[in-house]
């Protein structure tokens, strides 16, 4: 190991040893009724990306190149049945993406603590809990529909976790993205919050690009369905909460190799140079941000 990487991986564990001390002592704080050091968002989200930028590059790993299935024998049903074209409507790969999202996040209920119990597969997902109350699902369930509906319409869509940086932080979060011909490049969308992601200019951002403009502190806020994209800092300020959430789930990420009706593949993950890792399968930021085609 290097001098450089040590060093680096020493600050890596000094900064979490003091998130989470900051952290506690915030609490304690607030429930004794005084005043507190991380008691605006603006501190916290020093915290956050003053993490992010300790662990700005990435570690080397394999070029993989991922799979994408548009043929999977349930996709005829799952068009039909829930009219995916139908609302999906015309457009470029992330509005038709928008349009479902917009559509079918707000018809499933949200449940963190559900239990993975239901098959996991767009069909037997909406089946179980579309518009229904009473029976939640979580984000990487609700990933997996939109992610099969996306490849239903042709559209090269994958799941991404993007995860946080304590290993005592078991509060991850699972977002889609969608290769978006028009503007040459990957998008986020996260249908749990029914947001996606732009900088000051309105254009949509990839999960890299929202962990970069967030370690070097640049201008990016969640949108979600009517803020007034006239006024980004008005749409940041109002979605704060989502902002802060994101950020602290941008350390490293997880992808699978292929994407399907599913998830039982490899999982591969994109990791900061500097953490600590004997995982067997680390992806390059490369394969990663390529195209698809």
């Amino acid at each position: 190991m290097t001098k450089h990487k040590y060093l680096g991986r020493v600050i890596m564990t000094v900064i979490s040893v003091i998130a989470a001390v900051s952290i506690a002592l915030n609490v304690f704080l607030l429930l004794s009724g005084s005043k507190s050091y991380l008691e605006t968002p603006e501190q916290i989200y020093i915290m956050e990306s003053g993490i992010l930028k300790n662990s700005f590059e990435f570690a080397d790993g394999e070029n993989i190149e991922f799979q994408y299935v548009f043929d999977n024998s349930e996709y005829p049903q799952l068009l039909s049945e829930y009219n995916i074209s139908e609302i999906a409507g015309e457009g470029t790969e992330f509005e038709k993406a928008l349009n479902l999202m917009h559509e079918f996040a707000p018809r499933l209920h949200h449940e963190s603590n559900y239990d993975n119990h239901i098959e996991m597969n767009a069909l037997s997902l909406l089946e179980y809990s579309l518009d229904n109350k009473n029976q939640g699902i979580n984000c990487r369930n609700k990933a997996q529909i939109l992610n099969e509906m996306c490849l239903a319409l042709g559209i090269y869509s994958r799941k991404v976790w993007i995860m946080p940086n304590s290993e005592y932080d078991n509060d991850c979060h699972v977002v889609n993205e969608v290769w978006d011909s028009s503007l040459n490049k990957w998008v986020m969308l996260d249908i749990t919050n029914d947001q996606y992601w732009a900088d000051e200019n309105g254009t949509p951002l990839s999960v890299i690009e929202i962990r970069q403009k967030g370690a070097l502190q640049e201008f990016c806020t969640p949108v979600s369905l009517g803020d007034d994209t006239s006024n980004f800092g008005g749409i940041k300020e109002k979605n704060m909460s989502e902002f802060l959430y994101i950020m602290k789930n941008m350390v490293y990420m997880q992808y699978l190799d292929v994407y399907t009706v599913g998830e039982d593949n490899t999982v591969y993950i994109l990791v900061p140079e500097n953490m600590n890792t004997d995982y067997e399968y680390i992806i390059s930021e490369s394969a990663v941000l390529s195209s698809p085609y």
